[in-house]
């Protein structure tokens, strides 16, 4: 059986790759939510097969039960969708980080961006940070070649050991096959759960940018901005984690400072999860 099935692309010109995968290195689904957004409109021209890339009991298929009856099952997926914003061709890897063939994916990532013509790769994340929720998200890069720093962009400098994630092996086998590579990763407060606009309007930013284009973010701008008002009015009803939070840079590396009663991260986003939920019910 194929590793993936290729539908016959359309004619490119110089596109853009961008890739971001449910799973590690995806905080809040921030970076596969900014994904899933670019790639909304395009259609799939590479799907890889689930049953080769997939442990359904770590990554499980999801059931929508309507009134008592099932109305859909969705299998986890991993797809290359084609979009053309603005008539700029961009490729976009989405779905699930594949718990198997990591290798087997990596070679035929590095074989799939020479058949495309793939100009430069941008890559996606989001990781968990003690900072607190603003309207702007801070991001930091990592590049193989500094020309792709564009104005604004912070380079990671320090050296770091962390677990891979499938997207960044995957990056590593299409650098090697000659095509430069620039990844953004936003700083999503350990609090906050799913969604996080603030985060997503950020890396939709820095990935227009890399694309060269103007996305309309403006409703995702808004909604960021809503979020945060929301947040604040959690924390003016909850004094111990609103000092909690508010004194986050403070504390960094000076645990001891933390109240042992203090709200957990969980319960914080427990409570704003609620908050959202009863927001969308009152409108």
């Amino acid at each position: 059986m194929s590793l993936y099935n290729l539908s016959p692309p359309p004619p490119m010109d110089d596109p853009v790759l961008v890739m971001a995968l449910a799973g590690w290195g995806d905080a809040a689904s921030t970076a596969s939510d900014a994904a899933d957004w670019i790639a909304e409109s395009g259609e799939p021209i590479v799907s890889f097969d689930p049953d080769s890339i997939f442990d359904y009991r770590s990554n499980r298929p999801i059931l929508r039960f309507s009134s008592g009856t099932l109305s859909s099952l969705t299998w986890p997926r991993m797809e290359i969708i084609h979009v053309r914003p603005s008539g700029k061709d961009v490729l976009v890897v989405v779905g699930n980080e594949p718990d198997f063939a990591w290798a087997s994916i990596s070679d035929a990532l590095a074989d799939l961006v020479g058949v495309f013509g793939v100009s430069h790769l941008v890559t996606l994340g989001a990781v968990p940070a003690p900072v607190r929720h603003a309207s702007t998200t801070a991001t930091f890069c990592t590049a193989t070649d500094p020309r792709l720093l564009l104005a604004g962009d912070e380079a990671l400098m320090d050296d770091i050991v962390v677990p891979a994630s499938a997207g960044t092996v995957f990056r590593a086998a299409i650098e090697d096959a000659g095509v430069p590579a620039i990844g953004y990763w936003a700083q999503v407060p350990q609090y906050v759960g799913r969604p996080y606009e603030p985060a997503i309007y950020s890396l939709l930013v820095k990935a227009a940018a890399q694309i060269g284009i103007e996305f309309d973010l403006s409703s995702i701008e808004l909604e960021a901005t809503n979020q945060v008002t929301k947040l604040d009015e959690i924390l003016e009803q909850r004094g111990d984690a609103r000092e909690f939070v508010e004194g986050l840079d403070l504390r960094v590396g000076r645990t001891s400072l933390v109240p042992e009663d203090l709200p957990t991260a969980d319960e914080i986003a427990d409570e704003v999860a609620e908050f959202l939920r009863d927001s969308d019910d009152e409108g």
